[in-house]
């Protein structure tokens, strides 16, 4: 183990936190640093599969995930204008049986506010917002961060989880241009009671049409219908990468599906409708650079239609802790972090990339979900916990 680490994480979105909470475990004192003036994240439902819920009863947060989440027994796919089951997907006791966990769905606040509850319990002050980094300076046994406000900290390792857009990043490894993928989300939350009762059977269903999908879930103990909507796009036009929505836009977008699909998009109050561009970086080969890592999104940012994204960053996390118990210093630590995630994260990448032909086929009724393909893929047979590192 690394004796007497200090570790500075840039970014305090899930990635970070469990970051933060992987080296406060293995023994590092951990200051995360987040710019934005409040901590908070906006609210949206994110899946967590088997393996990144493994990755939680790691971090040793399971419990606290578990009273916030919802864990479907399965899932429909269906046609966006008939509503006719296309796949069910098992999502229940199989998989707990067959990989040690089970399936859940959870508001993205919630378990952000897990994380950020573990990281203060462990240490009140460790999570420190407005603070942008703007400059990474390697120095003799460390590195030296600096931040918009002037102020300056040394560490012996930097942690950069500040997504897709990373700052460090670019100062690591050179700046690149963040490219659209050609394709818009939006994300909504719709009371309950404004969801026909027929459309809840199951609770959790996706629905796939020429060039666009949507996915809902329950979130908040079933008082709200999570949704996100993809659609292609030529190009992205708007000033922000993440605003707030208008109704009618998704409304027109969704024109001609089928009424549960309609009536949830007139039932979601607009000042809970956001949209935003979905854009990517290149996956990097390597995530190291002198005693700075990157982490989640900054390494290798990925389209959602595997339900991966902070499934990996939470993986990243408990090899990075992992990594910095078995080393004997940080270089190592790092070197083995890198080692045992690049592969993986790059795979994972590529499948979900993949994946967009299916849901977002010009013929729906071609779809077939004999063996998930998440299970197929073997992503789900993943315990951060065991693999070595």
């Amino acid at each position: 183990m690394i004796p007497r680490t200090e570790a500075i994480v840039v970014g305090a979105g899930i990635g970070g936190l469990a970051a933060a909470l992987a080296l406060q475990k293995a023994g590092a004192d951990v200051r995360v640093f987040e710019q934005a003036p409040a901590l908070g994240e906006v609210g949206a439902g994110i899946s967590i599969s088997p393996n990144g819920a493994l990755g939680l009863r790691a971090l040793g947060v399971l419990d606290a995930f578990r009273e916030h989440a919802y864990a479907p027994e399965y899932q429909f796919v269906r046609h966006y204008q008939s509503a006719r089951v296309l796949a069910t997907v098992t999502r229940g006791d199989r998989l707990a049986e067959a990989y040690g966990e089970r399936y859940y769905v959870i508001h993205r606040a919630d378990l952000h506010r897990v994380l950020a509850d573990a990281v203060r319990a462990a240490d009140p002050d460790a999570i420190v917002t407005g603070e942008r980094a703007i400059a990474i300076e390697q120095v003799e046994d460390g590195v030296e961060v600096a931040f918009e406000s002037g102020l300056r900290r040394r560490a012996d390792l930097l942690v950069g989880a500040d997504g897709v857009r990373s700052r460090v990043r670019s100062i690591l490894f050179g700046a690149e241009q963040v490219r659209f993928t050609g394709f818009v989300a939006w994300r909504g939350l719709v009371p309950i009671e404004r969801v026909p009762l027929e459309a809840m059977d199951p609770p959790s269903q996706v629905f796939i049409g020429p060039g666009h999908m949507i996915n809902r879930y329950p979130v908040r103990g079933g008082q709200l219908l999570n949704f996100v909507a993809f659609a292609e796009r030529p190009g992205w036009e708007e000033e922000g990468w993440s605003i707030p929505a208008k109704v009618d836009e998704l409304a027109t977008e969704f024109a001609g599906w089928h009424p549960w699909v309609t009536q949830l998009i007139a039932g979601v109050p607009e000042q809970d409708l956001f949209k935003w561009a979905l854009c990517a970086r290149s996956p990097l080969m390597r995530w190291v650079s002198g005693r700075a890592a990157l982490l989640g999104d900054a390494a290798h940012p990925l389209l959602p239609y595997l339900g991966q994204g902070a499934v990996m960053a939470i993986e990243d996390a408990v090899l990075l802790g992992r990594a910095c118990v078995a080393a004997a210093d940080v270089p190592e630590a790092l070197a083995r972090y890198e080692a045992s995630r690049v592969g993986r994260a790059r795979f994972v990448v590529e499948r979900s990339t993949l994946q967009v032909p299916r849901f977002h086929s010009p013929d729906p009724d071609g779809f077939h979900h004999d063996v998930p393909v998440d299970e197929a893929l073997g992503l789900f047979a993943y315990d951060p916990a065991q693999v070595p590192v």
